[in-house]
């Protein structure tokens, strides 16, 4: 059996060839480019593919499904995978042990979702990283304004639309702004970032909204009194396919 395991990296990968007959190990390091990986797979006919998890494990992993070779993703937090009282460590020695383990059936395989269900991830917390801007520009308005000394509205009244006027009334322009006024050319910055993230916002939810009400568990999920749309976006597209649970032990861990 040849088991070629791939220590995956940003720029650069190695991988390590093992023939479990033999126990013979060819390694060769390579960029990391999609035709890079299909030239390897494509010379080496592995009878199993072994990763760990990283960045680019998603597109990495489906390129190897799609050229129809069986895959293993690996957990690299479990214990076997722990390098305590290693001195030397290397991409080699991390190709070299991961093949090895895989050989060994030591490997707890951790779950990829397919593509579809990824990207639908992805931008359920991309949402949240967006509404994480907002706060830390409201936040910096509120900074520009205490500096100053200068009142503004409290709590989110002071986002509201009238709360927004009350604070464009101190804006201008960055370029026409004085030595003594340039904390009102910064504001007008962050309330034009502001409006941009709102906007940003809207379109996340609008596309969320859509993909929600294509979505029957989600939609069964929304008739639980209490569990609105955002909730129920967040379990879906975490547990994803609930077959790979055995037991509901298996989902609340």
């Amino acid at each position: 059996m040849k088991i070629l395991a791939i220590d995956l990296g940003k720029f650069n990968c190695v991988s390590c060839l093992l023939d479990t007959e033999s126990n013979a190990t060819e390694f060769e390091t390579f960029k990391t480019y999609r035709r890079e990986f299909k030239e390897i797979l494509h010379r080496t006919q592995p009878h199993l593919v072994v990763m760990e998890t990283c960045s680019i494990t998603g597109w990495v992993h489906d390129l190897c499904v799609e050229q129809d070779y069986p895959v293993l993703v690996a957990d690299p937090s479990q214990e076997a995978w722990r390098w305590k009282n290693v001195k030397r460590k290397t991409d080699k020695d991390d190709a070299l042990k991961l093949a090895k383990l895989a050989a060994l059936d030591q490997i707890n395989p951790v779950y990829v979702p397919a593509p579809k269900s990824r990207q639908y991830r992805h931008l359920v917390k991309y949402r949240k990283v967006v509404v994480g801007r907002i706060n830390r520009v409201q936040n910096a308005i509120r900074v520009l304004f205490d500096q100053q000394g200068v009142k503004m509205p409290s709590g989110q009244r002071a986002w509201t639309v009238q709360g927004i006027d009350e604070l464009g009334q101190h804006r201008r322009v960055l370029a026409e702004c004085d030595e003594t006024n340039l904390w009102r050319g910064e504001l007008d910055l962050e309330l034009t970032m502001l409006d941009q993230l709102w906007e940003h916002l809207a379109t996340l939810e609008r596309k969320l909204d859509i993909l929600a009400k294509q979505e029957a568990r989600i939609q069964l999920l929304q008739t639980i009194p209490g569990v609105g749309r955002k909730t129920a976006e967040v379990i879906v597209t975490c547990l994803d396919d609930l077959k790979r649970f055995g037991n509901s032990r298996q989902v609340s861990a």
